[in-house]
């Protein structure tokens, strides 16, 4: 496992966890509450793979 592997979940998680509107840009269809809410959700739990991948990283070598 390289740090490529942590590195793009936890910037796909950071980027839906701050900006959850950018996976919207060139949709017809608009966001309401629910989606930002899932899709904030689903950043969180990226970032927790992100988190587990570098313990997991950090605790091998």
């Amino acid at each position: 496992m390289t740090y490529i592997d942590l590195l793009v979940p936890g910037l796909a998680g950071l980027l839906l966890l701050v900006w959850p509107q950018s996976m919207f840009l060139g949709s017809r269809s608009l966001p309401d509450a629910k989606k930002i809410m899932l899709l904030r959700g689903l950043g969180i739990t990226l970032l927790l793979v992100a988190v587990i991948f570098l313990v997991i990283k950090l605790g091998g070598d």
